[in-house]
């Protein structure tokens, strides 16, 4: 076949197609699939075939020896296998091969390849086989590639065929963000027959993976402490079904990210919110980061969560234990070790309010006497002896009236949910793990609802 057929063949599905879009997508090209993987390999070889042809009547002419062309089925090869490093093909005849480099014992035919490497050398020629100065458009680019091979691809792609422009639909956030350099679209919504979209700006205080990540989301979005994987992002994920949950890794980036989206004008069509622990913060510190929509938990920190009285009656229940005395086992464990480093914990919460306190300091002051005033009068209202009579009463309160509750909302200790495991006769971790199993069973609302209350003022939005 002529390569201009073989091209037209390849472009609009038929060599006598005239250019109609009905012979390649049958009058429906956005939902019609394709199977053009062998029209695109006589294109190839047709068109290696014609630069063979070409250079060996010129080679004819010249007295001198000619470089032979660079074909686009060499390029394919090429770019093919500075994305497979470990694989090479082996171009031969009317025939591909592919084997193990260096290794020509381990070969297998082009149609043994996997999908990953049969995508790879697929969308390499066919991005080669576009028209000159056309337009590229790619739906969802991450297709059975796996996350390491996808920007380079696209990369080494781009670079083969500078004359193209390059459209990506994609739902990949990592993709999107790795496409440095790129006019991002958000498409918002369709109708049938047209497009709303946005031209998406850049953010210096918002990092482009976060902006892109919640700029489709239907649901309003909080944000969280910790990391994807962990339990607890796992337990607010199967509580919080209504939002899109994020977590930021420290309470510092959950408060970053919340403010920054609120300022955001292009992002005010979403409802944000950040949910922290509340590890030592003050009565005003939790006011105003709620004045942000920050709110903060009514425990001292999120693993507290799984050692609710409410929880663990469901635990204990769940394991056919007596409920009562797990519980009254837990609480006699607890409190006996918070005796033991009281005066740890009430040193630390003493350390929190002074950090808060220096971080008051006058900025505005200038000039060298302004600047030791202001500093005299920040240290001046700092009393340490008050501060830790303050924080040792509220310990020392929560101790004497035995108030698990306010235990829960004082003491900063992650493996708490470990030693509460052991009265129940739990190993290491099996308690949140069981948790958050539970949350996933058709006891999901009654872990709710034993776990509602201790979210603080964000409860009424937990359902």
């Amino acid at each position: 076949m002529s390569i201009e057929l073989a091209e037209q063949n390849l472009i609009f599905g038929s060599p006598e197609a005239n250019r109609n879009k009905y012979f390649r997508w049958q009058d429906k090209p956005a939902t019609r699939p394709l199977n053009d993987y062998e029209k695109l390999m006589v294109y190839l070889f047709s068109d290696e075939t014609e630069e063979n042809a070409k250079y060996k009547v010129v080679q004819r002419k010249s007295t001198t020896k000619l470089e032979p062309p660079l074909t686009k089925m060499d390029k394919v090869k090429q770019a093919w296998e500075r994305i497979l490093p470990h694989r090479e093909l082996v171009v031969g005849g009317l025939r591909i091969q592919t084997q193990v480099r260096g290794d020509a014992s381990k070969t297998y035919n082009s149609s043994e390849m996997s999908d990953g490497e049969r995508v790879i050398f697929y969308l390499i020629g066919q991005c080669l086989a576009a028209p000159q100065d056309g337009i590229v458009v790619i739906d969802e680019p991450e297709l059975h590639l796996h996350k390491s091979v996808q920007a380079p691809l696209w990369a080494e792609i781009e670079r083969l065929r500078p004359d193209c422009l390059f459209v990506y639909l994609t739902h990949d956030v990592d993709f999107a963000v790795a496409q440095e350099g790129a006019q991002r679209v958000w498409l918002k919504s369709y109708d049938g027959t047209s497009w709303e979209w946005e031209l998406i700006e850049d953010n210096d205080n918002l990092p482009d993976d976060l902006l892109i990540e919640v700029l489709g989301s239907r649901k309003p979005v909080v944000f969280i402490e910790g990391v994807n994987g962990s339990h607890d992002v796992s337990l607010y994920r199967e509580i919080l079904t209504g939002f899109l949950v994020i977590p930021r890794g420290s309470c510092d980036q959950v408060i970053q990210a919340v403010r920054a989206l609120r300022s955001n004008i292009q992002l005010h069509h979403l409802q944000v919110y950040g949910l922290i622990d509340r590890d030592r913060r003050t009565a005003p510190e939790i006011a105003a980061l709620q004045a942000d929509n920050i709110y903060t938990l009514d425990v001292a920190e999120v693993e507290n969560l799984f050692c609710t009285q409410e929880v663990l009656a469901l635990v204990s229940t769940r394991l056919a234990r007596d409920a009562t005395a797990d519980f009254n086992q837990a609480v006699t464990q607890v409190f006996k070790q918070l005796k033991t480093e009281l005066d740890t914990q009430v040193s630390l919460r003493v350390i929190a309010e002074v950090k808060f306190k220096l971080n008051c300091f006058n900025a505005s002051a200038r000039g060298e006497s302004a600047l030791s005033v202001a500093l005299q009068q920040l240290t001046q209202g700092i009393d340490i002896s008050a501060l830790y009579a303050q924080f040792d009463g509220e310990f020392q309160a929560v101790i004497n009236a035995a108030d698990y509750r306010g235990l829960l909302r004082l003491y900063n200790r992650k493996s708490l949910p470990t030693q509460i495991g052991n009265a129940l006769g739990l190993k290491a971790g099996e308690l949140v793990e069981l948790v958050v199993r539970l949350v996933r069973t058709d006891e999901r609302s009654a872990v709710i609802a034993a776990i509602r209350s201790y979210f603080g003022a964000f409860a009424h939005l937990v359902n």
